[in-house]
């Protein structure tokens, strides 16, 4: 029922999902829907959980801030982010428009450990001295604000010659991983260091 509840929001937006229509595709009765999702709210609440699921998933899969030197680390958070905002991109909109993510115990445990691996670099570099400033969170939230704004630019074709341009992408990827790098870290090879 997950995955044909995705399916119906990507191809006609979260403001379309219906669970009449999502027993019809799925083969099942009503009330068997209702059985597993009390309404559309409960619904939308499991698909963000999942959606949040995969998201920690593959950002904890790219990135190993221990071993790795922090561009490269938030370069790979980067990109595992955009990957899959641009691959689930109605579910991207849905996980983070929804308020109660924020109210809601379950969708607001998973949504942190989403920024678990970004809090992880973030906390290295510190560890290393290789912070600017010794603000964790104000760093957290400029690297999130600046990849998730790309994101969303991306998902809205606000800058179709980056999505139509192959390569564009990450030209862009690598450009604000630099710059984030830059005015948040010291590099490991500065005198600074």
């Amino acid at each position: 029922m997950i995955e044909a509840a995705l399916a119906q929001i990507q191809s006609e937006g979260a403001s379309a999902l219906n669970l009449s229509k999502l027993a019809r595709q799925c083969g099942v009765s009503q009330p068997a829907v209702y059985r597993h999702f009390a309404g559309k709210q409960a619904l939308s609440f499991s698909l963000v959980h999942w959606g949040f699921e995969r998201l920690v998933q593959r950002l904890q899969a790219t990135t190993q801030p221990e071993q790795e030197e922090t561009l490269t680390s938030i370069r790979g958070l980067a990109k595992a982010y955009l990957e899959f905002s641009l691959e689930y991109t109605e579910l991207a909109r849905m996980m983070f428009s929804l308020k109660e993510r924020v109210t809601d115990p379950d969708l607001h445990a998973i949504s942190k450990q989403a920024a678990g691996p970004l809090y992880q670099i973030v906390q290295i570099a510190q560890a290393r001295q290789t912070l600017k400033g010794d603000d964790v969170e104000q760093a957290v939230r400029l690297i999130w604000a600046s990849i998730h704004g790309l994101a969303v630019l991306l998902m809205d074709e606000q800058m179709p010659y980056v999505t139509q341009t192959p390569g564009a992408i990450e030209v862009h990827l690598d450009a604000i991983a630099q710059l984030l790098h830059d005015g948040l870290f010291i590099s490991p090879d500065s005198p600074q260091a």
